[in-house]
């Protein structure tokens, strides 16, 4: 008897603390938590125009989000934009932070946007991320997104032999 009431008691504690420590994280904190990771996909809209002056679809998107800590609103990252026909493709690094249910990316270029309306969601064995980019300044949508996590490991992307190039030369 003293031995079921031990092992009974030892399943409430664990039961507890875990119900504890995730009712701890707040919801900004549990969107930083679910972002981390690769993620591949599609943008569609003005973004590349915006970004590099281009027109049309024929691009392939990946966002790197690193979460800082496990309990922490942001952190890095970094964003790859692929020309499906020619392979050429240029990286931006960031900051981002979640805020109010918004995510806002700074590049280390100055241009800055926020995710809006997203929604993070499973389809069978594979987590998606779809949304809408608006300009961080004026609040103009600019693009929406539709994203399939590909990592859930905090390690850099395998560039698929691409060659980087320049935004000039991107075009």
């Amino acid at each position: 008897m003293k031995k079921f009431f031990t092992y009974t008691m030892m399943a409430l504690t664990a039961v507890l603390t875990m119900t504890t420590v995730t009712s701890c994280m707040t919801e900004d904190e549990q969107l930083a938590w679910d972002l981390d990771g690769i993620w591949s996909g599609t943008v569609i809209g003005d973004y590349y125009y915006d970004r590099y002056g281009l027109v049309g679809d024929i691009y392939d998107t990946e966002i790197c989000f690193y979460q800082e800590g496990d309990f922490s609103r942001g952190g890095t990252g970094y964003q790859i934009d692929r020309n499906r026909e020619t392979r050429y493709y240029t990286r931006y690094y960031f900051d981002w932070v979640v805020r109010n249910g918004r995510i806002h990316i700074y590049y280390d270029d100055g241009y800055e946007i926020v995710i809006r309306d997203y929604e993070i969601y499973d389809v069978g064995r594979t987590t998606r991320f779809r949304g809408y980019f608006d300009d961080a300044y004026d609040g103009t949508p600019i693009a929406t997104f539709d994203l399939v996590k590909i990592s859930y490991m905090r390690s850099v992307a395998d560039d698929g032999g691409a060659k980087e190039v320049s935004k000039e030369e991107f075009k």
